[in-house]
């Protein structure tokens, strides 16, 4: 080869070089949230049931800026999906999703449930590694998405650690979420698109805050879908009969480990539903007059505690008469000497399995892979919650033992015992956006092996309030723990409920 060319060919091929190195470092420079860090936008195509689905997907951070100066006081990442269109067609449903904690980045209902990929868990995993997948129960067919990571978790971060106490707590999280729905909005002039939130667990108290806040601001809200976490009506039904409707739960989690009386042991259905008419008519009552029971009395409601519990009646406190949530996990499998139930699934069984440390390992990988590579977010900081970085502090606290249960009358308890409520009680989030707009419809899904929730404590709530209200609201119980889309049958089956509910 004549040398000139050679020497033409080498200084070529150095100036791609240069110029596809100087390309990865000016995309893994804007590392710090906010300092001009680009919104990476890819487009995909996944097959849905026999069919293609094509949309765009953009990753990257907004700003929270204080309104009185303008500057920023955290940045906030979000995966937003959104299935292409033809011109003149319509605007889709736009959907905002929270998964909870407090301090619990999006990545389950992001890769486990809602989302257009998902990363196989559960059932999936007994049959290889993990891997990711399309997700053939993705909401995206009905929905365009946004997951977004609330502050201190995921990709977000308070723009200094001392601005860090405005978003740990309730009153401040609930504003910082309205203020990104506003600027994601007007940022993609997506003003348009009908509204919907959609929180899980703590996520809940997100989301039904929320839609009251937008409502307040005239920014009408078209539903809301709410996942483990009740219903935030405020205190429509009494304390005493809250906590009688969870003896029901307590029910199945007893039939499902086969602690439950002959009797009861053969039908779960039947099991359950006598467990939730004891509760209303006999155990409900006999809480609110605790202190004037009988020793007859209190002698019968020790022995259908038992019954309904799988516990034995010498484990029962005969003086509060309550089977809270935390004693049934520690003691209902004890006589077989097998760990505590499962906070989130009482049908797993602590220790009962070892942790595969490397399907963890993998399950990290991908999630990663997937969120710099296949969506081109070009970031080196720590996704929080997913990995572990550097702190100033030897022991940090996390973002929940931080946060402040701001939400409601400073003199009410923060933690309210044996009655599995919620620190500090739930405000009526929900009744008062319903009073701004009666056009707001809600889904509520729950688990039947929830601990945290009651299957036949919402479908009371929902019998207690007037039918104008009630017929507004749609609840379904699904077989399943809190994260009941981990079950593919549940999560298939929480994909059709919802796709009805988006076309009402």
């Amino acid at each position: 080869m004549n040398p000139r060319v050679r020497a033409l060919i080498a200084a070529g091929t150095a100036t791609i070089v240069v110029a596809i190195t100087a390309r990865e470092l000016h995309a893994q420079t804007d590392t710090v949230p906010g300092v001009s860090t680009p919104i990476a936008t890819t487009t995909h195509r996944i097959v849905v049931n026999g069919k293609p689905v094509a949309y765009t997907a953009r990753t990257g951070v907004l700003p929270i800026r204080l309104n009185e100066t303008g500057e920023p006081r955290a940045y906030v990442f979000f995966v937003a999906y959104a299935v292409d269109r033809r011109a003149g067609q319509p605007p889709r449903p736009l959907t905002f999703a929270w998964n909870g904690g407090p301090g619990s980045n999006s990545l389950l209902l992001h890769l486990s449930a809602l989302g257009p990929r998902r990363v196989t868990s559960s059932d999936e995993e007994e049959r290889g590694p993990v891997a990711i997948e399309d997700n053939q129960a993705t909401w995206l067919t009905e929905t365009d998405l946004v997951f977004v990571d609330a502050v201190g978790t995921g990709f977000s971060r308070p723009a200094k650690p001392e601005y860090a106490a405005d978003f740990y707590g309730v009153l401040g999280d609930i504003a910082a979420t309205v203020e990104f729905i506003r600027t994601y909005r007007t940022r993609f002039d997506a003003w348009d698109a009908p509204l919907y939130l959609a929180g899980e667990s703590y996520g809940v108290w997100r989301a039904a805050g929320a839609a009251e806040a937008l409502e307040k601001a005239e920014q009408h809200v078209a539903g809301v879908i709410l996942i483990s976490g009740g219903i935030p009506l405020g205190p429509v039904v009494s304390e005493e009969m809250r906590t009688a409707l969870f003896i029901p739960t307590r029910t199945a989690s007893a039939f499902y480990h086969r602690k439950l009386p002959p009797d009861l042991q053969g039908d779960r259905e039947r099991a359950v539903a006598e467990a939730e008419r004891w509760a209303r008519t006999v155990y409900a009552p006999a809480l609110a007059r605790k202190d004037s029971l009988g020793d007859a009395e209190r002698n019968a409601i020790v022995v259908q505690l038992a019954r309904f519990t799988g516990l034995d009646t010498s484990r029962i406190d005969r003086k509060t008469l309550v089977v809270d949530r935390q004693f049934l996990m520690d003691n209902l499998l004890k006589d077989r000497g097998q760990g505590a139930l499962g906070r989130f699934d009482t049908r797993q069984i602590a220790g009962a399995a070892p942790v595969d440390q490397a399907q963890q390992a993998r399950r990290r990988l991908i999630i990663n892979d997937y969120l710099r590579s296949d969506l081109a977010f070009k970031t080196d900081l720590v996704y929080q919650g997913l990995e572990s970085g550097y702190s100033s502090s030897p022991n940090p606290r996390s973002v929940g033992a931080r946060w402040k249960y701001d939400q409601g009358d400073p003199n009410v308890p923060v933690v309210v015992r044996n009655t599995d409520a919620p620190p500090g009680g739930t405000p009526p989030w929900l009744k008062r956006a319903m009073d701004l707009n009666p056009n707001l419809r809600t889904f509520v899904a729950t688990g039947m092996f929830d601990s945290l929730n009651s299957c036949a404590g919402n479908t009371y709530l929902l019998s207690q309030i007037p039918p104008e209200r009630s017929s507004k609201i749609t609840f379904d119980c699904y077989e399943g723990g809190h994260m009941m889309y981990e079950d593919r049958e549940s999560r298939f089956r929480l994909k059709r409920d919802v796709a009805r509910f988006y076309r009402p």
